[in-house]
Formats: structure tokens, C-alpha cells, sequence
């Protein structure tokens, strides 16, 4: 079963790391290489990048019944707790899915580098360590009320104009129809999932392969969140180069409320 399984991916891994090759230069995370766990027949198969290819080095049962089309990324016991990319096999199956893997990565970096650290200072990250809630997937942010879905209708207006001023008192506005709980929610969101879907367009536009723009429309939901937080650090990047390499800064970017109009051009 193991060489079955390892056979099956062999090809496929040596297409992904041909891939990886050719977009490494994006940024510094796409030199390295994060485990990646298949999720089939209900087990977890991880391989693990060593002598310059991906073999298999675990089997373990699928204790949470993930479905197919799983795009995930979580630390793993049997790995020493490192942070694995989870995916179903079809991943593979288009350049496009595959790069999909690389959006994954992201958040393994985002991990590795700085984002325990900053789960430090948010409430409802610590408060979810005791309640064991997964906060990130399923908090009950206001997506419906009027208030929000205007102005961040008027926000995506204002980064489509690069007006750093609209942009920085329309989302000051934003802010303050939010409790401090539900802005702490939306800049994580920003920042996490919003830092990953800026690099996986940025693969996408070097490849001349259609980006990625889930979330940007009505109704709105998290994934407005990814493409919100992609378009501003699109622009902080822009006004300050060196943030695109201190992840971190670009958190703390999109948390100040007046950052945006502090900026003098972009």
C-alpha cells in the first residue's frame, strides 16, 4: 500500500517541484519545502521533502473526516508538530490547483516565523486555546449587516483608486461600526489569509494564469477577508518594499488606523 500510494504521487511531486523551481524568485518561503499530507482511502499519507524530493514518511488515520477538496494547513503530532499542507490528491491535476499548494505554504511560513507570537496579543486566539473552538473558521462576524457590506464596498472602490486617504478613512469608518473583537477578527483574517492569496496571485500573474479574486463581490464572507487583505498589502508593499520580508509588519500595518494615511503615494 505505502509503494502504491508513493508511486501514484512520484510524478506528481516532481511536477510540483519543477513548478516551485520556476517561481521561487517571488519570494524567499517558496525555497523551502513544507510537508504535504494526501488525504486518502481515510489516512493521512505525509511526505516529507529530503534529498531533493518528497517520499512518504507517514500513514496516519484521517481522525477528522476531511473532505475531498481539502486546502488546509495545521500542525501534525507525528511530525513533531510542524505544520503540514493538507490536500486531497486532484490538487495535482492543474497548475493552477497546484499553486494552490504554495498559497498553503504561506500559512506554514506565517507559522514558523512570526505568527505564534502575534496570537499572543489577540483575545479570541487566547481564549481559544482553553475553549479548543476554531475560531479562525467559524467566528460569527456581522457579513450581513448594512453598515459593514457599505463600507467595504466603498473600501474596495478606494483601493481601486489607490487613494491612500479614501482609503485609510474609509476604513477608519469601518473600524468603528466593529466591536474591538470583530476588528481583531477581520485584521487577522487580513493579514493571514490575505498575505497568502497576495503571493498565490503574484505565482499566478508571473505564470499568465488566471488570478484569483474569491471574495471581492456580494454577498460578502471570509473570503472577502482574502481579497481585501491581499489588495492592501499589495499597496503596503508598495509604500514599504521591505514588508513583503517582516510578515509582521504587514500585520501591524493593517491593525494602525491611520497607516494608510500616512502614506504619502502609491
Amino acid at each position: 500500500m505505502e509503494k502504491d500510494i508513493a508511486l501514484k504521487y512520484s510524478d506528481k511531486f516532481k511536477a510540483l517541484l519543477k513548478l516551485q523551481n520556476e517561481v521561487k524568485g517571488i519570494h524567499p518561503l517558496l525555497n523551502d519545502h513544507f510537508p504535504i499530507a494526501i488525504v486518502e482511502d481515510k489516512q493521512l499519507h505525509i511526505f516529507e521533502y529530503k534529498n531533493e524530493r518528497y517520499s512518504l514518511s507517514h500513514i496516519v488515520p484521517d481522525t477528522m473526516n476531511l473532505p475531498v477538496g481539502v486546502r488546509a494547513a495545521f500542525p501534525l503530532e507525528c511530525v513533531q508538530n510542524q505544520v503540514v499542507v493538507v490536500v486531497t490528491g486532484e490538487v495535482f491535476d492543474t497548475v493552477s490547483e497546484q499553486v494552490i499548494i504554495f498559497h498553503e505554504f504561506v500559512h506554514c511560513y506565517q507559522y514558523q516565523t512570526c505568527e505564534i507570537q502575534l496570537r499572543e496579543h489577540i483575545d479570541i486566539a487566547k481564549r481559544s486555546v482553553k475553549t479548543n473552538d476554531s475560531w479562525e473558521l467559524n467566528y460569527p462576524f456581522p457579513y450581513s449587516d448594512n453598515q459593514y457590506i457599505e463600507l467595504t464596498r466603498s473600501l474596495f472602490e478606494s483601493v481601486d483608486k489607490k487613494d491612500a486617504r479614501l482609503i485609510g478613512s474609509t476604513r477608519r469608518k469601518l473600524k468603528e461600526c466593529l466591536t474591538t473583537e470583530q476588528v481583531e477578527y477581520m485584521v487577522w483574517q487580513e493579514w493571514k489569509e490575505g498575505f497568502a492569496r497576495y503571493i498565490e496571485n503574484q505565482i499566478k500573474f508571473f505564470l499568465g494564469i488566471s488570478m484569483n479574486h474569491g471574495g471581492r463581490n456580494e454577498p460578502y464572507s471570509r473570503t472577502t477577508f482574502y481579497e481585501m487583505g491581499s489588495q492592501l498589502i499589495e499597496l503596503i508593499v508598495q509604500a514599504s518594499p521591505n514588508s513583503l520580508y517582516k510578515i509582521e509588519e504587514l500585520y501591524y500595518a493593517l491593525k494602525d488606523d491611520l497607516y494608510f494615511e500616512q502614506i504619502e503615494e502609491i
